[in-house]
């Protein structure tokens, strides 16, 4: 499999065309194997950081892949399924290490540790998902077992290997106009941009997805690829009844959608999120799309993650189509406190590819973006945040206080000349608000990303 995994990295690099971290989604691609009547289905991809600057902050080399292989069942019994996807992750032999992780500072390189589920690349591999799945049509939608769990709050979406959850989830759309999700949700592993989602992106403030730091980072470390219970991420010393969740969803009314959601993390805190979508039809395929979200956290129980008290507010207005659109979003925090963002959520509209500072104290951010169909197969995208200075104590050098706004750029260049083929490229312009002269915390990256499904 390695082998294989690295030949599609020379090839890759032969035809120069690089691309960026992708979304965790499954692949859009008719299935091409069977195997005893049920599907065969993968993805091989490998992203390469091609520059940054030199400061000891941002990652400036990182070269690493991941294989995904599939299989699902043809029906056991009517509606029943059964599935597992096996992941494989790991240096392709390209990162510039450097004395990494003695003391890399030495030699000015900084490896993206956030490529890899280990700590110095080394291959790794997980069963990320092994699952039965029951569909009776519009009654009854079940599933348990090892998942990608796609909901607001077990969603981020940029990552080489993402999340799991091991969980039961049902869904009912037999009540008129109205979707409703029962989940549990027991343990969870950590894809490996949750290295990355505690330093570069968290600053360690604990609000971008993961609590604490992962293997590598320093004492009382998280495990990746490696399924916890939900309140080991708290702390190694917790075990915890998990997350319950329950989601309701309206669509009664033309084009209007509106969702809730109630997450119960046990003995640690509740979370409720809901959002509001509406398309209005103001120009020829080109609807205007108005939306609002909420998100608040409390504790819960025996408050083993503290006292909580977070409320988040956001509106969004996009128009436009798959050729053409353009966006601006805003989203508010109160001077409460932060979000407790330790299970991998996701939802704020102002969020970018390595800035998620709505989840930091009393932010103020907005965002402008859009993208542009220039011929097909090749789309060109940017958007630009900015999320003002936040009253939470952060930064890769300790507790220190926010000196200025944080921002940033991102540009992204889009080629998909097949079903199977996508290729990505970005660069990533990025300020953080803990910069100052005495410390460089600045990014100017350049990332390709190329994958093919199967």
């Amino acid at each position: 499999m390695k082998k294989i995994l690295l030949s599609a990295v020379v090839l890759m690099s032969a035809v120069s065309i690089q691309a960026i971290e992708t979304p965790t989604e499954p692949p859009v691609v008719e299935h091409v194997a069977t195997l005893g009547g049920g599907e065969i289905s993968g993805q091989i991809k490998a992203m390469h950081i091609i520059t940054d600057k030199d400061n000891n902050w941002t990652p400036n080399s990182g070269s690493g892949y991941l294989g995904t292989l599939k299989y699902e069942t043809q029906e056991i019994v009517k509606g029943l399924k059964a599935g597992a996807a096996f992941y494989i992750n790991g240096d392709t032999g390209l990162t510039d290490w450097g004395e990494y992780p003695v003391n890399s500072a030495t030699d000015g390189t900084k490896p993206a540790q956030g490529m890899f589920t280990s700590v110095g690349g080394e291959e790794n591999s997980h069963l990320g998902q092994a699952y039965l799945e029951y569909n009776s049509g519009k009654d009854i939608h079940a599933k348990i077992g090892r998942m990608i769990l796609n909901t607001p709050l077990t969603k981020i979406q940029w990552s080489l290997m993402p999340n799991f959850y091991e969980a039961g989830v049902v869904s009912t759309q037999a009540v008129p106009n109205f979707s409703l999700t029962l989940a549990h949700i027991t343990k969870m592993s950590y894809g490996s941009r949750s290295a990355t989602d505690w330093s570069l992106i968290g600053e360690k403030t604990g609000t971008a997805g993961v609590a604490r730091p992962v293997v590598g980072q320093g004492p009382g470390t998280l495990e990746q690829a490696k399924f916890i219970d939900i309140g080991t991420a708290l702390n190694p010393n917790i075990n915890t009844n998990g997350i319950t969740a329950l989601n309701a969803t309206y669509k009664g009314i033309k084009n209007l959608t509106a969702s809730i959601w109630d997450y119960y993390a046990h003995d640690i805190a509740n979370m409720i999120y809901a959002d509001v979508n509406y398309k209005i039809p103001v120009m020829k395929n080109a609807p205007l799309a108005l939306s609002a979200q909420y998100l608040s956290q409390g504790e819960t129980g025996d408050k083993l993650g503290g006292d909580l008290d977070y409320t988040m507010y956001g509106v969004k207005a996009k128009i436009g189509n798959k050729k053409y659109a353009a966006y601006i979003a805003y989203n508010q925090s109160t001077d409460d406190g932060k979000f407790l963002n330790a299970w991998g959520a996701d939802p704020a509209y102002t969020s970018s590819m390595f800035s998620r500072n709505a989840y930091r104290q009393d932010v103020g951010a907005y965002k402008i973006g859009g993208h542009y169909t220039i011929v097909k197969g090749l789309k060109l995208k940017a958007g630009y945040a900015n999320y003002g200075q936040s009253k939470t104590l952060g930064g890769t050098a300790g507790a220190v206080a926010a000196n200025e706004d944080a921002t940033e750029l991102d540009i992204m260049l889009i080629y998909k000349p097949t079903k199977a083929w996508t290729f990505k490229i970005f660069n990533a312009i990025r300020t953080s608000e803990y910069n100052s002269d005495t410390k460089e915390y600045e990014m100017n990256h350049v990332r390709l990303v190329a994958w093919y499904d199967f």
